[in-house]
């Protein structure tokens, strides 16, 4: 899938050396959108990460909203190349809350963790700029491979801003209108209530599709999981609704009346864990085995520019990688009591486990940061003193290599996007880290003001999933991990079950048929509900393909199937984003009247 593509062209049209910029020629009122667009996605990635345990950077929104704003504003089309700078801000932003969001990881093992919010910032800019200045050491080589998304970014800001003829309208921009306004309207009654009860349901409540006694479940009516549904398509939504049912219909019936009958939360913990960590790399391996050639997409003719950095800009990159690395080396240690050289040690590990990260999301679409961050606590426990061996101390390890995976591989799937638009690279990287700078600001507060309102964890408003496995492991690193008999081969069963499972899910023959494997771990530690919901969502874009591609011969048929693909993603992405903004509104809505002594309405669960 990920063959190295050569440059169009022959020996004589070598291309043309230009000098690089450090950063973009970018007016005012388009520093402040893209900015604004970073501190967006921040926030956005925090509420989705913690919902759901899924987050987009953003990449392919901003592009188009920044499209839609300034040509609103000057009422003039910006360039390919400026839109590309205000994806590649936005994404910045867009990492740096995912990370953030992980981080909460340590909240959940120590409720009395509460750093101040300046170095909680200070810490993930230098961390965010650390993964993006990663990205920039092997640049050359990680643009040669797919990466889906990064390409799919390079399509749709190519439709967007080609000249339209007259009477023509943008598609793109067209769904993102009608379905973001919809997604807005449609979330609000999902998201508050009128009376302060926790057990309060929403104005909009959840549909029950099937009750009897205590037992049944329902599909939640959040439009936001409903867009993540277009996005993945039914295999993962399946997959998550048979993980959220292994719990009260699998696990439970098999420990009660047993020694561990009230163990039933244990279980399905350490079981995802199981099916999200030795599976997934088999996935992940096996995915090689089967992969196809990618092609450069048509229309595209990277190579054309030769960019060169000069010496004054290679020197402001190394000192800003020093100043980078000691600030993470000082902050770590005063946030996370963490050893100088247990950070750095991490920093130097982490460094090309982000380039291995970047090969598997150049061929795959998946950025594997969760197991990093398994990894390195699996692997580098053993720096930190028996004494000081604490679940802070060694989650501040995994934040460290997660956010660095996170950034780092963003920023790959950017300079995926400029090769193939031959953008000059040196403006994304400085934007990429500006980016990761201002959504760091923006996602410490969003982040406290999301648990202050909704809680975190399993029982809560936010599931959490990716953060209780980290946590979870965290603290069996700190304490030791001595599981009964019977769970320690329930592990080891459902692991290597996983790796047979894994191949199942990727073997051409079954692979349209099997729900995916890592739908059923996130499954396991989120409401029903909500998986329900991201499954129907998942139909929907499986009934639409089906009926909607058309043609006569192959060729047709796979020209009329991109088209669909593409118009369901910008559907589904706008329904994802506008419900995560307008929900985390409601939030910041409810804090400030609440602060003003009003509480006309509250925030459902």
């Amino acid at each position: 899938m990920a063959s190295p593509s050569a440059p169009s062209g022959g020996p004589s049209d070598a291309p043309r050396v230009v000098t690089s910029r450090i950063f973009p020629q970018l007016r005012l009122h388009e520093w402040i959108l893209f900015l604004l667009l970073a501190c967006i996605m921040a926030a956005t990635n925090i509420y989705t990460t913690l919902l759901i345990g899924w987050s987009e950077t953003g990449a392919i929104i901003s592009a188009l909203l920044s499209m839609l704003v300034l040509g609103a504003l000057t009422h003039k089309k910006p360039s390919i190349f400026t839109i590309n700078i205000g994806q590649s801000t936005a994404s910045g932003g867009g990492a740096v809350g995912f990370a953030v969001a992980t981080y909460a990881c340590v909240r959940l093992s120590n409720p009395e963790f509460h750093p101040s919010w300046p170095q909680q910032m200070l810490l993930f800019a230098c961390l965010g700029s650390f993964g993006a200045l990663v990205a920039a050491t092997v640049r050359p080589m990680m643009t040669r491979y797919f990466f889906p998304t990064g390409t799919a970014c390079a399509v749709i800001q190519k439709t967007v801003t080609r000249e339209l003829q007259p009477g023509e309208k943008s598609r793109p921009l067209f769904l993102l209108k009608l379905w973001g306004s919809i997604a807005c309207l449609a979330v609000i009654p999902t998201r508050i209530k009128l009376v302060a009860d926790e057990k309060a349901e929403a104005l909009l409540r959840p549909f029950t599709l099937w009750h009897k006694g205590e037992t049944g479940f329902r599909i939640s009516t959040d439009p936001l999981f409903y867009g993540i549904g277009l996005i993945v398509g039914h295999r993962v939504g399946l997959g998550m609704v048979i993980g959220g049912l292994l719990a009260p219909y699998v696990i439970e019936p098999q420990l009660m009346g047993g020694p561990e009958a009230g163990a039933v939360g244990l279980w399905n913990r350490w079981l995802a864990i199981a099916v999200l960590t030795l599976p997934t790399f088999a996935t992940i391996a096996l995915a090689y085995v089967y992969r196809t050639p990618a092609d450069v997409p048509p229309g595209f003719t990277p190579g054309r520019t030769s960019f060169q950095a000069t010496p004054r800009a290679r020197m402001l990159w190394v000192v800003a990688t020093f100043v980078a690395a000691v600030g993470i080396v000082l902050l770590a240690q005063q946030v996370f009591g963490l050893p100088p050289f247990a950070a750095l040690v991490t920093m130097v590990v982490a460094w090309p486990m982000c380039v291995v990260n970047g090969r598997v999301n150049g061929d795959t679409d998946i950025n594997p940061v969760r197991l990093l961050a398994v990894v390195i606590l699996a692997t580098l426990t053993f720096m930190i003193a028996e004494e000081a061996r604490t679940a802070t101390v060694l989650l501040g390890m995994a934040v460290i290599g997660g956010t660095m995976a996170a950034v780092a591989v963003d920023m790959f799937q950017e300079y995926r996007t400029g090769y193939l638009l031959d953008a000059d690279p040196a403006p994304m990287l400085s934007v990429q880290v500006i980016g990761a700078v201002v959504g760091a600001i923006a996602a410490i507060p969003v982040l406290d003001m999301l648990i202050g309102q909704l809680g975190l964890g399993p029982g809560s408003k936010l599931p959490a999933p990716g953060v209780v496995v980290w946590s979870t492991m965290g603290e069996a690193m700190a304490k030791g991990f001595h599981p009964s008999h019977a769970l320690l081969v329930a592990l080891v069963a459902v692991s290597l079950a996983g790796c047979v499972y894994a191949w199942l899910t990727i073997w051409p023959r079954t692979a349209p048929w099997m729900p995916s494997l890592f739908g059923i771990g996130i499954g396991m530690l989120l409401p029903v509900e909500n998986s329900m919901a991201i499954f129907a969502g998942g139909l929907i874009h499986w009934v639409v393909k089906r009926f909607m591609v058309k043609g006569a011969t192959a060729e047709e048929r796979a020209e009329s199937g991109a088209h669909v693909r593409n118009d369901i993603m910008l559907a589904g992405s706008a329904v994802f984003a506008a419900s995560a903004i307008m929900s985390i509104l409601l939030v910041i809505l409810v804090s400030v009247l609440a602060a003003w002594g009003q509480h006309p309405f509250y925030i459902a669960g």
